[in-house]
């Protein structure tokens, strides 16, 4: 078949109204074509701001049948546990507006509150209160230290993690109160639940994390304040945003695993076949867990050297809630946060990882029956490789050991996530590593697109990619509309005036007609 039948062959097709994309160079399209890798919140706010510029040739491909990503709010007992986002850092930004006007912002907590006042769990243990009061009083004025160091010495701040940071502090108290070894064994342990504050709070193993972050940070609130969500939180506010676009835009259970550069566009392929479509723009919201572990077989060709950097040389950390019902609680009712504390040489020889990872229990404030156990930085894949019957059952023990009664029912229900185990996910979110800090790696480097022929093609947005607010949802909601923003301000900046300012209803009605996108099920061979 000659090249001249092909390209009649062609027109006849898209006459007909069957959906193969219309030949055409992007100079002669009256508005642009963009895909977007990702339905969490980066994706959904991109697509919510493409809308609202008035473009309608857009497609959202998700891998999982549900938006929201790592925000996975899950329906219980007339609310929602809120696996992923729960929190809002700050007021000063629209996820906090957007909160409000829903009626979801439940009141301000403080970011330490789990080690600043809890309940400690220390069962029949010879424990003397007077040195955990005195351990309190060691680590109460950390936090600020650390953070004067990170805004006023650089050098200091970007040659520690805060394992190292407070490895100095911990030998020196040590030293000062004469603490001898078998006493220290105590201080051991309220150490591991000092250490759970930082990797809750960054996701990351603080044997990784650099104190730099702290200085490149900032969500411009006081420091150590936001903002709880009530029981719908994140549920209502993911689907107010999911709502602002045409739910035909999304396609849902459809992982893209390459994208391809081209001179005239770039192209996808799905985990449903080769997108038959030429798009202007992508704008990629995967985590930046997917992109460490994918990004060799996801871009073709491989991603500029500098973006590799970044990508393999920042932290993706993470930090996940575990949820268990008790059908009779046996905790007191104005118990908030619970430590559980074994110590090794008086609770067991040798502690396991479960119980060292085990440090933060919380009761769920709208819910007086159910606790949720905080697990950050290695504890999260310690709890992801059990089994929900070894969970229950370890978790069962402890506390039973750890109130000294052993007439503690079992939870009659655990609901959990296992983020390092979903390839769509793979982690929490990001953070600034002692090797990205050294080499001068800030998060702004993942938002740098992928250029050809000196215009931006390839974008990319999510809580990793924000300067500022890296690691949060509203930092995904600002990247996905600047990433929007980029697409929509590159193409009509190249356009001529008299293809902005009109519509080619032809090509408009083509495009309504028909679905947006097909798969390729066949090849076409030529003789």
């Amino acid at each position: 078949m000659s090249m001249i039948k092909i390209r009649l062959v062609l027109t006849v097709i898209i006459a007909c109204g069957i959906s193969i994309q219309k030949e055409s160079s992007s100079e002669d399209a009256s508005e642009p074509h963009i895909a977007i890798v990702g339905a969490g919140m980066a994706g959904l706010s991109a697509a919510r701001r493409l809308t609202e510029l008035g473009l309608t040739q857009f497609d959202v491909f998700e891998g999982a049948d549900r938006i929201g990503g790592r925000i996975h709010p899950i329906p219980y007992q007339g609310g929602y546990l809120q696996m992923g986002a729960q929190y809002i850092n700050g007021a000063d930004n629209p996820i906090y507006r957007i909160a409000e006007k829903l009626g979801v912002v439940a009141g301000v907590v403080d970011d330490q509150a789990h080690i600043a006042n809890p309940t400690y769990l220390i069962g029949n243990q010879p424990i003397d209160s007077s040195d955990i009061d005195l351990f309190l009083n060691f680590t109460h004025p950390l936090d600020p230290k650390y953070r004067d160091i990170a805004r006023d010495d650089e050098y200091t701040s970007k040659q520690n993690t805060f394992f190292e940071l407070y490895a100095k502090d911990y030998s020196r108290f040590l030293k000062e109160n004469n603490i001898s070894a078998e006493r220290q064994k105590l201080f051991d342990a309220l150490s591991r639940s000092y250490r759970s504050y930082w990797e809750f709070e960054w996701a990351a193993d603080w044997t990784k994390l650099s104190v730099h972050v702290l200085k490149e940070w900032n969500d411009r609130g006081p420091e150590g304040e936001s903002f709880a969500t009530n029981k719908f939180g994140y549920k209502h506010i993911i689907d107010y945003i999911y709502q602002q676009t045409p739910e035909e835009r999304f396609h849902f259970n459809e992982r893209v695993e390459n994208i391809r550069l081209e001179n005239d566009g770039v192209y996808l392929t799905t985990s449903k076949g080769e997108i038959l479509k030429r798009y202007d723009y992508v704008i990629v919201t995967a985590s930046l867990g997917v992109l460490k572990k994918f990004h060799t077989k996801m871009f073709t060709p491989r991603l500029p050297r500098r973006k590799i950097e970044a990508i393999e040389k920042l932290g993706f950390g993470e930090s996940c809630k575990i949820f268990f019902r008790w059908e009779n609680p046996w905790w007191r009712n104005d118990t908030v946060h619970m430590v559980p504390l074994p110590v090794e040489g008086m609770y067991t020889d040798k502690i396991t990882p479960f119980e060292r990872e085990f440090t933060t229990i919380q009761k769920v404030d709208w819910e007086p029956n159910t606790l949720t156990a905080w697990i950050a930085g290695p504890g999260h894949e310690v709890m992801d490789n059990l089994s929900d019957e070894e969970l229950m059952e370890k978790a069962t023990k402890l506390i039973r050991d750890m109130n000294d009664d052993q007439s503690i029912e079992p939870p009659s229900q655990i609901i959990r996530t296992k983020l390092t185990k979903n390839d769509l996910l793979l982690g929490s979110y990001s953070y600034t590593t002692k090797e990205a800090a050294l080499a001068n790696i800030t998060h702004s480097r993942l938002a740098i697109p992928v250029k050809r022929n000196g215009r931006p093609r390839i974008l990319f947005a999510g809580e990793g990619t924000h300067y500022r607010l890296f690691q949060t949802a509203i930092g995904a909601f600002l990247s996905g509309r600047r990433e929007a923003d980029r697409a929509f301000n590159d193409f009509y900046q190249h356009r001529p005036s008299e293809i902005i300012n009109s519509q080619s209803s032809l090509y408009h009605d083509q495009q309504i007609e028909c679905p947006q996108y097909t798969h390729r099920t066949n090849t076409v061979t030529t003789s």
